[in-house]
């Protein structure tokens, strides 16, 4: 009897899909909770890689084999879209990120104007080239009316988790990142950058190409929009609303 226990839970390991995700580094934390419990739930193995947005773009775009990309903002799945390798019938707006001045300094965090602080000679972002929050910290310092000015001072991480290590290693005296990886790190100080400053991070799931005859790849998407997936998403510091408009 126990012999034969073991085959079907073996045997039901063995039909199940192997999810592969592209995903941005933003949700490192967050992603982690929610795949653990899919796993849990739909008895599917998920392997997820974390990068830059506009990196994945390039590499689904040329082939690479994701089944799911989540973006940091609705560029890149667009575009994957209306070059016939993402299907638009599964784009789904989740939530949308924020951000944040960070520093492990102890200096006062009063208002934006620190960045121009003799104290802060590095400031860290992420790459604005292929990273949402980057694009969101340039704007930023642009609507303030500093970027010019702080420019010289600024140091760039391929994406927006790399640029949260600058800060945490001592490469930078301060980063303009995102909330969701401020959270969970429990260390340091940090301010929220109105959102009126930036354009809306808006956080996307598409099922891509490759993904679209996998059954988890459409569970995992309704997944997304589940009541626990936004629990834990409000947790790491994301905005959730009925109100997004696909």
């Amino acid at each position: 009897m126990r012999l034969l226990l073991t085959l079907i839970f073996l045997l039901s390991f063995s039909f199940a899909d192997v999810l592969r995700i592209a995903s941005a580094s933003s949700f490192r934390f967050a992603l982690s909770e929610i795949v653990k419990e899919f796993e849990k739930r739909y008895k599917h193995k998920v392997l997820v890689s974390y990068g830059a947005s506009g990196h994945f773009y390039i590499q689904i775009k040329n082939g690479a084999p994701y089944d799911v990309f989540i973006s940091a903002n609705e560029i890149y799945p667009k575009k994957l879209i209306a070059e016939g390798k993402a299907l638009k019938s599964s784009y789904t707006v989740f939530s949308k990120g924020k951000l944040v001045i960070f520093t492990l300094k102890d200096i006062e965090l009063k208002n934006y104007k620190i960045l121009l602080s003799p104290e802060i000679e590095k400031i860290a972002i992420a790459n604005p080239k292929h990273a949402p929050y980057g694009k969101a910290a340039v704007e930023f310092l642009k609507k303030i009316g500093i970027y010019r000015e702080v420019l010289p001072k600024l140091v760039y991480g391929s994406n927006v988790s790399q640029a949260f290590q600058y800060v945490v290693s001592g490469g930078a005296d301060i980063g303009i990142v995102a909330l969701s990886l401020v959270i969970p790190y429990g260390k340091g100080k940090y301010i929220t950058v109105d959102n009126s400053l930036y354009p809306e991070i808006k956080n996307i799931a598409v099922i891509t190409l490759n993904g679209k005859e996998k059954e988890a790849s459409k569970q995992f998407i309704e997944f997304l929009k589940s009541k626990f997936a936004a629990d834990i998403l409000q947790k790491y510091g994301f905005e959730i609303s009925s109100n997004f408009h696909n």
